[in-house]
């Protein structure tokens, strides 16, 4: 159930919290003008698009033919047109939405991604030119990386700063165990769990996922923590007590990677009583290609070879109750209490 706030001169305040922490009503302080950046990887609208795509992520180098041709194939795979960018576009206009209705004020809600457009630094230049002083961002991974959370945040602190910007900017992390976004997955989880036959559903693996990130886990022991984090507390709701950890999408060697790969633990499963995989991916609650392809597809074919019954949950995309908590979230973490004077 969404957060229920109260108007004062001042803003918006959650029902039933200390006003005394808030300047008097009296006082009628001049409001920034506040809006969200919703950050994601890429939005890719055609698949004649996909060379520009690669060639920014390799850093101005072209890929090589096969490399693009494999790329090719795995956007044909899903049968539709990247979601990403549609669906990241219905969130922000849907969070928007949601914003006014909560808090009476217009809080604009944008969009950017890190290789494709739009990008970052023309959306920040957008963003300014509309007169926004406030800024919060939000990748929408709930899991800090310095790969992905990390760079889109200092890409929006340099991009503030190479424009000559105006802009406040203060970032929205560690909502991996937000409640709502929490009980959402779980629900998620259980509707996968019933779908499974009776027979297989009592001896089902449920292997969490979430995107590999270079390095060694000392690297990485943010990311680790709130992966686990938000597993135990997904299971825990869904009343799931067998699952297990792993990752996907790892890049080729010699670079080191976190594992287990999720193929890896498919096998282990395999190998034991489980009769069922259910993969629950949590770092991308929107869907993509390469979440799409690395766990729907590619473990399905996996679990079905060695005889296993396969489903995954549904990505949240921009359902309502996604929207209603990441709405909630937004409003929580963008109310700052006045000091006293």
């Amino acid at each position: 159930m969404p957060t229920r706030w109260r108007k004062s001169q001042n803003g918006f305040i959650p029902t039933g919290f200390n006003a005394v922490m808030f300047k008097s009503d009296r006082e009628v302080l001049p409001s920034p003008m506040k809006a969200v950046l919703l950050m994601t990887y890429a939005s890719v609208k055609s698949i004649d698009d996909l060379s520009a795509f690669y060639t920014h992520i390799f850093h101005g180098r072209p890929p090589a033919p096969d490399v693009l041709e494999d790329a090719a194939t795995r956007f044909r795979s899903i049968g539709v047109a990247d979601p990403l960018g549609s669906v990241s576009s219905r969130q922000a206009a849907a969070l928007e939405r949601r914003l006014k209705q909560l808090a009476g004020e217009d809080i604009r809600v944008y969009r950017a991604a890190k290789h494709t457009p739009p990008f970052i630094d023309d959306t920040v230049r957008r963003i300014a030119a509309d007169g926004v002083t406030r800024l919060y961002t939000l990748p929408l991974s709930p899991l800090y990386s310095r790969t992905g959370t990390a760079a889109y945040q200092l890409s929006v602190r340099k991009a503030v700063a190479a424009a000559g910007a105006n802009l406040n900017v203060a970032d929205i992390t560690d909502w991996h165990l937000f409640p709502a976004v929490v009980e959402a997955v779980s629900l998620r989880l259980r509707t996968a769990l019933r779908w499974l036959s009776a027979a297989a559903r009592s001896k089902a693996t449920v292997l969490f996922t979430a995107h590999s990130q270079p390095g060694l886990p000392e690297a990485n022991r943010e990311y680790i923590q709130a992966f686990a984090e938000m597993a135990q507390a997904v299971a825990a709701q869904a009343n799931c007590r067998h699952w297990m950890l792993a990752y996907r999408s790892a890049g080729p060697p010699p670079q080191k990677w976190l594992r287990p790969d999720v193929t890896d633990s498919i096998k282990e499963a395999a190998q034991t009583d489980s009769k069922a995989i259910v993969i629950c991916e949590l770092s991308s609650l929107t869907e993509n290609v390469e979440a799409i392809f690395d766990c729907r597809i590619r473990c399905q074919r996996q679990a079905e070879a060695y005889g296993l019954e396969f489903v995954m949950t549904e990505f949240l995309n921009d359902s309502s109750d996604f929207m209603d908590a990441l709405a909630d979230m937004i409003l929580e973490r963008t109310v700052q209490p006045l000091a006293d004077s």
